[in-house]
């Protein structure tokens, strides 16, 4: 689950082009982890970002009725 998120765009980013999407673990501290990422169009740089996520056991949405009803569908899409 998303904690912090922040995205800061350097350069407009153009539509109808292949672009690099990447991103790290910088930190991992007990469920917390530390994600920086990058947009690039070759070797420029068009946004970074960097968040702060938890990590919540898929058990944790399976005892949803939305969450069963979820893993559901994606179970008929894999087959």
């Amino acid at each position: 689950m998303t904690a912090r998120f922040s995205i800061r765009f350097v350069k407009p980013v153009h539509i109808n082009r292949t672009l690099e999407v990447s991103a790290k673990l910088r930190d991992e501290r007990g469920r917390r982890l530390d994600i920086r990422g990058e947009l690039r169009d070759g070797e420029e740089l068009l946004a970074d970002a960097e968040g702060w996520f938890v990590h919540v056991p898929l058990e944790h949405f399976l005892r949803t009725p939305e969450g069963r009803a979820a893993g559901e569908a994606w179970r008929e899409r894999l087959g």
